[in-house]
């Protein structure tokens, strides 16, 4: 069983950091293999290119690029796909939303006229998420609908046999408490422990 990290956060001082810190610890103590990309550590570029857009289009046949291959070498050799980031505008940060442009490529994620992909179906797919906003108030107002739709329904869709979302919420600095703070951070080493049994 090996477990690929994808974590995306641009500072090291955040709660998301404590998070995938406590996420890997959980990995450990099971003795669970794992790689990571870590997007902003790793300098990761989520900027697609115009030779990119325009394979991705159909318009040209190019290679893809090595980063990018090594991306999906890293997803293919795992059985459980974990994504930890934090909301940005409702959305991921702006550099695991390229990453997801870049390394969801034509004929790795998808494929046209039913052919199947090179992208291999997981036996879990799992979005730790940390919100700035109450969970209650973003499902009273449709955003957690929203979020799934995008992550498991257009992202992920038919690659994964399970798909788990755990949100983390009212983790901005002026919300969140040394007790609320500890709770999650306890709350995700036991899905790293555990959830893979």
């Amino acid at each position: 069983m090996k477990v690929h990290i994808v974590y995306c956060h641009p500072s090291d001082d955040s709660l998301t950091f404590e998070l995938k810190e406590s996420y890997l610890k959980g990995l450990k103590s099971s003795n669970i293999d794992f790689t990571i990309s870590d997007l902003y550590n790793d300098n990761f570029n989520s900027d697609i290119s115009e030779e990119e857009y325009l394979r991705e289009a159909n318009y040209i046949e190019s290679s893809v690029l090595e980063d990018v291959l090594k991306e999906q070498k890293l997803i293919n050799d795992a059985d459980i796909l974990t994504f930890i980031f934090p909301l940005f505008w409702m959305d991921a940060p702006s550099k695991l939303v390229g990453w997801f442009s870049r390394v969801f490529t034509y004929g790795f994620r998808y494929y046209n006229d039913d052919a199947p992909s090179a992208m291999k179906v997981f036996d879990e797919v799992n979005f730790l998420i940390g919100t700035g906003s109450s969970y209650d108030d973003l499902k009273a107002d449709g955003k957690i609908d929203a979020i799934k739709t995008i992550f498991a329904t257009d992202r992920i869709n038919d690659k994964a046999n399970k798909i788990n979302f755990y949100f983390f919420s009212e983790t901005s600095h002026d919300k969140i408490t040394p007790e609320i703070k500890r709770q999650y951070i306890d709350e995700v080493f036991e899905i790293a422990k555990n959830n893979l049994y």
